[in-house]
């Protein structure tokens, strides 16, 4: 394979954490989450996203230091940057748009940086890139080495569809879930549309219980499967992931992390971690254990350039640690 790529959103975020702290003009965005694990896991990425006038342009040059190809982000000077506002209740449940009443405290000044531009279609949909706005080219047939890893990002259903059928036969292809309010309007018709296309779909049981309510994983992975979904990497929070391919199924544990919680981008970072692994190995079940070390960084990072502070080492230590608690179920 010829390396990751990563597609969906960047944002300029605002949050309201549980101990009453906050952030405002915060990096975000599925992308970014992304990107930065495909970096962790192989040091080297391509990203694909829409920026408006606002965007800092310090944290494109940042991602290019590191070595993550950026020349995939368009900015647009005629539109604002995504922005999207969260706030914590003291559970550690997470809101969005932000729970008006959590903000009162805040001073002003600050305050006004909690904009949340999400509910506005148009604006989102203009500020994620299309098919005609990638590179592509045919690699091959499905079963040489020399692809590409594609790692699709949380979208709407429109630009999942057109994403899915402008990528089919470049390379290889992951889904994460489609956006929630649209699976909570819509039921999962978009997913019978697309998941056969896709090598692997990477949803989370959070994401399922807003269109599948109350169903266990063993009956979603069924469920994915006969929609036709080829292989499906369920996250599932802390009780880790499930694999299930070729009619087998493993556990894949999370790594245990005592420190500050926050699963903002974890599941992002997972998704483009294990893009960044299958671009090297193939192996899916190889690639879930370096998505769940990815993500056990993330969950202690405020931003995504937290984790560029992360030594290669202590991933691998906990790649380690992961894998050897890996069980066929």
């Amino acid at each position: 394979m010829t390396g990751a790529h990563v597609l969906g959103g960047f944002s300029i975020d605002a949050v309201r954490y549980p101990d009453g702290s906050y952030d405002v003009n915060r990096l975000g965005g599925n992308a970014f989450w992304a990107a930065l694990g495909a970096w962790l896991v192989g040091r080297a990425a391509s990203v694909h996203a829409v920026v408006g006038a606002d965007y800092p342009a310090r944290a494109l040059a940042r991602l290019a230091e590191l070595g993550i190809d950026a020349r995939g982000v368009i900015r647009r000077n005629e539109l604002a940057s995504t922005r999207v506002t969260f706030s914590y209740a003291q559970d550690g449940s997470r809101i969005q748009p932000a729970d008006e009443a959590m903000l009162a405290d805040i001073p002003p000044h600050d305050r006004a940086g909690f904009i949340d531009n999400t509910r506005r279609e148009e604006l989102v949909l203009a500020l994620l890139p299309t098919v005609h706005d990638l590179s592509l080219s045919a690699d091959g047939p499905r079963d040489e080495r020399n692809r590409q890893a594609w790692h699709l990002g949380l979208l709407p259903a429109v630009r999942v569809r057109d994403l899915v059928a402008g990528l089919r036969g470049v390379g290889y292809l992951q889904l994460d879930c489609p956006e929630r309010d649209q699976l909570r309007r819509e039921g999962s018709g978009v997913l019978r549309e697309v998941l056969p296309a896709v090598d692997v779909f990477l949803p989370s049981t959070s994401d399922a219980a807003v269109f599948l309510p109350g169903m266990k994983p063993a009956e979603l992975l069924d469920a994915f499967h006969a929609w036709g979904a080829e292989s499906v990497v369920l996250k599932c929070g802390e009780e880790g992931a499930v694999v299930s391919c070729e009619g087998r199924r493993w556990h894949v544990p999370v790594y245990r992390d005592s420190g500050e919680f926050d699963p903002t981008g974890a599941g992002d970072v997972f998704g483009g971690a294990c893009a960044s692994a299958m671009a090297e190995s193939g192996d899916l079940v190889a690639a879930a254990v370096a998505g769940a070390s990815a993500a056990s960084f993330a969950t202690a990072a405020r931003t995504p350039l937290d984790l560029a502070t992360i030594r290669w080492q202590d991933y691998e230590d906990r790649r380690l640690i992961i894998a050897a608690g890996v069980e066929e179920i």
